[in-house]
Formats: structure tokens, C-alpha cells, sequence
């Protein structure tokens, strides 16, 4: 019994360092897309940086998710995909808020240009990102929670 435990647990460890490579691969995607709308949008359309990096962070999402539950996160706790969406929203959402404070106050406090602070941002925000989504919304935990 010992040795299957110790089996599982490596294999536990291999898949997530399987997902977080993949999760690094997804979320380098999506960053381009992020930061390629930022600056497009911003110099292009004359839409300041703040309305401008929550428009590109929210189209990145959406890429993000799709490919998450398509490529990544096979387990799948919720098995209505709109209220998985909900799920995924309220995560980005506070990512959405990291994002959007610390570009603002990289911004205006430190006088950072706008894609340097972009670039704080999306640090913290792929850690938040990845470990709310792996051990919240594609776990057993989340089914613990929404039982009846």
C-alpha cells in the first residue's frame, strides 16, 4: 500500500509539472496576444493604457480558457461548462485586479512606461492565474465545495 501511495504521489508531482509546462506554453500565447493588443490599442487607438490593458487582459482570457480545457486541465469538476465559465471569470477577475493595480501604480507612482509595468504584472498575475485554476477549479476541492 505504501508503494502504490509513494507511486501516485510522483505521479501526482509529473502531472502538474506536465500541466504547469503546458500552462507556460498557453499563457506565452496568450501574453503575446495580451501584450500585442495593449500597445496596439494604446498607440494605435488612442485608448488610454488602463482601459486599454483590461481590454487585451479580458481577450486573453477568453484564449486562455479555451485552450486550458482543451489542451491542459482535462479534469473537469463542473460539468455545466457556463457555470465552469462563471468559475473561471471570478479567478480572472482578480487577476484582472492585480493586473490592472499594478500596471497603474507601476505606472504613475514609479513612472514605469506602461508595457515595463505590463510586465510586473503578468509575473504575479501567472502565478495567481495557474495555481487558482490547478488546485481550485480543476480539482476534487472545488466538488467539495459545491456538494450538497
Amino acid at each position: 500500500m505504501i508503494k502504490s501511495f509513494k507511486h501516485f504521489q510522483f505521479l501526482y508531482k509529473y502531472e502538474t509539472i506536465n500541466q504547469a509546462g503546458k500552462y507556460s506554453i498557453v499563457g506565452g500565447i496568450c501574453t503575446v496576444l495580451d501584450f500585442a493588443l495593449l500597445f496596439i490599442v494604446t498607440h494605435y487607438l488612442g485608448v488610454n493604457y488602463i482601459i486599454s490593458s483590461i481590454i487585451s487582459f479580458t481577450s486573453a482570457t477568453i484564449l486562455n480558457y479555451y485552450l486550458c480545457i482543451s489542451w491542459i486541465f482535462t479534469f473537469r469538476v463542473v460539468s455545466n461548462k457556463y457555470q465552469e465559465f462563471l468559475f473561471y471569470l471570478v479567478i480572472s477577475g482578480v487577476g484582472l485586479t492585480f493586473n490592472t493595480v499594478i500596471i497603474w501604480g507601476a505606472t504613475e507612482f514609479f513612472g514605469f512606461y506602461f508595457m515595463i509595468s505590463k510586465i510586473f504584472a503578468t509575473g504575479l498575475v501567472f502565478v495567481w492565474n495557474f495555481g487558482a485554476r490547478k488546485y481550485f477549479l480543476h480539482s476534487s476541492l472545488l466538488s467539495k465545495l459545491t456538494a450538497k
